[in-house]
């Protein structure tokens, strides 16, 4: 008896194993869509990109950074969004140059099947 329990539990190390690797494998790819790009080089603005679907970060930064000049200038400051106390924004505008704007919980931008998120130092929504 000792002998199939030390066979079942080679057997099931091994198929352990071999769904460690298969997971394995599928990380970089996961990893890559959450990276998040800088969208000036040297930095300016803060702004970022990260969880691009459908669309590069070519694409997705001059959308993110006409946000950031928009919310930014004097006519539209605080148009964006508001807050309801610390770290709870709601949005006032949920579109922006043909693009959706979403709270999921990040801040995503959406447009025929492409979105991607924003992030930044401060930008798009601070209620701290």
């Amino acid at each position: 008896m000792t002998v199939s329990a030390a066979r079942m539990s080679r057997g099931a190390c091994a198929a352990l194993a071999i769904v460690a690797l298969a997971l394995a494998s599928l990380l970089p790819a996961r990893a890559g869509a959450f990276a998040s790009v800088e969208c000036q080089h040297p930095v300016l603005t803060g702004v970022e990109v990260f969880k691009l679907h459908d669309i590069s970060s070519r694409r997705a930064c001059p959308v993110a950074l006409a946000l950031f000049r928009w919310e930014n200038s004097d006519d539209h400051g605080s148009e964006l969004y508001g807050c309801h106390g610390v770290a709870h924004p709601f949005l006032r505008l949920r579109q922006f140059e043909g693009w959706h704007l979403s709270l999921t919980p990040y801040f995503q931008m959406s447009r025929a099947g492409s979105s991607f998120a924003v992030e930044g130092t401060d930008f798009p929504l601070n209620c701290s």
